[in-house]
């Protein structure tokens, strides 16, 4: 600790000159030293002078310069793998028991030297009790470069020393554990466990298939059987719906490690979630025979939906709109220029309509059919669009504009939009797409008009529409008040190589168009198939007699699996709507009724989703201790085998890289702020008046 100052040095002189002046006039100048005896005059002198030549001091506003260390010990991070693969193998009960009590014994002898934080992983990365050693093996996956980068984000800039990682090596999600390592500055020692000899068993390796058919068509389906060991045997792969076997094969295993897929198509003759189990049926003495079993669930949708675009000319947004429609197998669709549109209108489930109505031509018939038909619309508006005959229509947004001229808008979102979610990396996507030439005008959107994203144009947030949606009775319509869609697609895949945010853009503004307008006034929305282990969860909408949002009363949702007693939750309360989040489910089909009162009426919903069973684990049970060799060694570290653990704490204490670090903290303080300066001057001036009363002097 030291005291510094912003005056010289001898000003501190002048302190004590001050301090003796002070004392001296008032004890050794007059009749008061007389009056004392000289032991007395002398503490009374004495206590005085600090008095004073502390007070002069603290005048100055002098600091206190105090340097503080902080000893941080290495950090060793021991994760467990948490996956079925670890316990599927015949070893089960070493790692239930033997094993997990010597990891306990290694982190508590690691403790007398290091900090030691303990997890687990598997599909997630969870975080232990440092006190408690005891992995579930419950994981239905495994992503071990969700482990690194947890790791790397988790300890970054902290004294790590080493990450201790026990496992199998086996690995079904997410990227190459030895890339993702590349982050990390320091070692990884790795435990090996699991069994690396290959074994007999034959699985159902993978089945492709589109999560999405239609009622009444055929929908492919690739079966992949995988075998080993089992050469020169035959056995029957089936597929089964509803206990009916709609498809049979006789399957000869050619060589020891043998793979071969089956290309089949099926009849999706009955709409809804339908399940299709596909199973090669098992050997002798397999290792396992869970994994020669996989059930798919299917959503059969009734029926396709047509949509129409419509163009007063031709223009390469047109392109753009049906490239990204007939992405999704659920529309047909038909495009035309306005001129040779001879269609009836009530035929197409939607109608895109761009730069209509148009300044060059005549469309009445179109517009009058489009009104009386109902058909749901999206405008693509742009610099040929006739400005005054679209706002005659009424539709939900209306354009007022004295002269011919077209803004550079680019697109915001907006963060309360509610009919429907695009998730950050889509929105994010999009709001950074070049901008659509917008006409200039002032915008006029009707109350009920929601708006998607809005204008910028410059720098500056107009606040415009330039996605929206309105609603007129029962028919829906959008608009995008802009054209150049074709840009956003372009840049979209220049970004991304993919049309993704594009395509889910487009996607979602069809759907929500199109979609037939359910007046029942109590609705809620569920996946129809979530994967085991996902998170399951569920909105619910509200609408009051004007059909406007509310979430007023509670909402209860009663949820019930096959075989399963039936359980009650309550909903949360958003902005204006209500969602649950149920965590994860086990595998299987689920009925759910929500319920609500309403101003004294009973609200009733009812439906069903599935949770698929995840089986990844079961696919491979072959340990990959090369992928743990070759991840130790990348980072400086080594792989031991179970019965070598005992050897850790030594080859950690051998190692210069992993050593206490000490930090070191200045810290500057007034010296007026220090309590114990202020308890000084009163128990000076106190022991002062003490002794002055003691001898009558007050």
């Amino acid at each position: 600790m030291r005291v510094i100052s912003d005056f010289p040095w001898y000003f501190f002189l002048l302190c004590l000159l001050a301090g003796a002046a002070y004392s001296a006039a008032l004890y050794w100048m007059g009749r008061r030293r007389s009056v004392f005896e000289g032991r007395t005059l002398w503490v009374l002198t004495a206590l005085r002078f600090v008095t004073v030549t502390v007070i002069a001091c603290l005048l100055l506003a002098p600091l206190v310069k105090r340097t503080m260390n902080q000893h941080e010990k290495p950090i060793i991070v021991v994760a467990q793998d948490n996956s079925q693969s670890v316990v599927l193998c015949k070893d089960s009960a070493y790692y239930r028991g033997d094993f997990a009590r010597a990891m306990e014994r290694l982190v508590k002898e690691l403790r007398k030297d290091y900090e030691v934080h303990c997890c687990t992983y598997g599909s997630t990365v969870t975080q232990g009790d440092d006190g408690e050693w005891q992995p579930s093996y419950n994981e239905s996956s495994t992503d071990m470069a969700a482990l690194v980068t947890d790791i790397a984000g988790r300890y970054e800039n902290r004294n790590v020393g080493a990450v201790l990682l026990t496992g199998d090596g086996i690995f079904n999600q997410g990227l190459n554990p030895v890339s993702a390592a590349k982050e990390l500055t320091y070692p990884v020692y790795a435990v090996a466990l699991g069994d690396t000899a290959t074994r007999r068993d034959a699985a159902i390796a993978d089945i492709r298939y589109n999560r999405i058919a239609y009622m009444g068509n055929q929908f492919p389906m690739e079966v992949t059987v995988r075998a080993t060991r089992l050469k020169g045997e035959n056995k029957v792969l089936t597929v089964k719906h509803d206990g009916k076997t709609l498809f049979s094969k006789n399957i000869g295993y050619a060589t020891d490690d043998y793979v071969t897929t089956e290309p089949l198509l099926l009849d999706a003759g009955e709409a809804g979630l339908q399940t299709y189990t596909v199973s090669i049926a098992p050997a002798n003495d397999e290792v396992s025979v869970r994994n020669n079993t996989r059930s798919i669930t299917v959503e059969v949708i009734d029926g396709h939906q047509k949509v129409a675009i419509v163009a007063a000319a031709p223009h390469p947004d047109v392109a753009a709109l049906r490239q990204s429609l007939e992405q999704n197998q659920n529309y047909e669709v038909e495009t035309f220029l306005a001129n040779d549109f001879k269609e009836q209108l009530s035929r197409y489930d939607l109608v895109i309509l761009h730069n209509l109505p148009c300044r060059n031509m005549v469309s009445t018939r179109l517009l009058t059919s489009l009104q009386e038909e109902r058909v749901p619309a999206i405008f693509v508006l742009g610099n040929q669009t006739d400005l005054a005959r679209f706002n005659t229509l009424h539709l939900g947004l209306e354009i007022y504009s004295q002269i011919d001229r077209q803004n550079e808008s680019t697109p915001v979102f907006n963060g309360s939009f509610p009919l429907f979610t695009l998730n950050d990396d889509v929105r994010q996507t999009i709001e950074r797409f070049p901008p659509l030439s917008s006409p200039f005008g002032d915008y006029k959107p009707s109350g009920n008009t929601q708006c998607l994203f809005t204008a910028k144009v410059g720098n500056v947030n107009s606040g415009m529409p330039l996605v929206a949606f309105a609603q007129r009775q029962e028919t829906r319509y959008a608009f995008v008040a802009g054209e150049g869609l074709w840009r956003w697609r372009l840049a979209d895949y220049a970004a991304n190589q993919s049309h993704n945010a594009f395509n889910t853009l487009v996607n979602k503004m069809v759907v929500y168009t199109s979609m037939k307008v359910d007046k029942e006034r109590f609705h809620v929305e569920t996946k129809p198939i979530y994967r085991a282990g996902e998170p399951i969860g569920i909105e619910a909408s509200l609408y009051n007699d004007n059909y406007e949002l509310t979430n007023t009363p509670d909402v209860e949702i009663a949820l019930q699996g096959d075989g399963q007693p039936s359980q009650s939750f309550a909903f949360n309360k958003t902005a204006n709507a209500y969602s649950i989040t149920l965590g994860s489910l086990p595998s299987g089909r689920y009925r759910y009724t929500a319920t609500t009162t309403y101003r004294g009426e009973k609200l009733k919903a009812t439906g069903n989703f599935m949770v698929e069973e995840l089986q990844l684990e079961d696919l491979n049970l072959v340990a990959d201790h090369a992928l743990l060799n070759t991840l130790a060694a990348s980072t400086g570290g080594e792989i031991l085998m179970p019965q070598e653990m005992e050897r850790l704490p030594e080859m950690l204490r051998q190692r210069d890289d992993i050593k206490t670090v000490i930090y070191s903290r200045t810290r500057y303080t007034e010296l007026l702020n220090l309590p114990w300066i202020l308890i000084l001057i009163i128990l000076m001036l106190g022991a002062e008046w003490a002794v002055r009363k003691y001898n009558g002097e007050l």
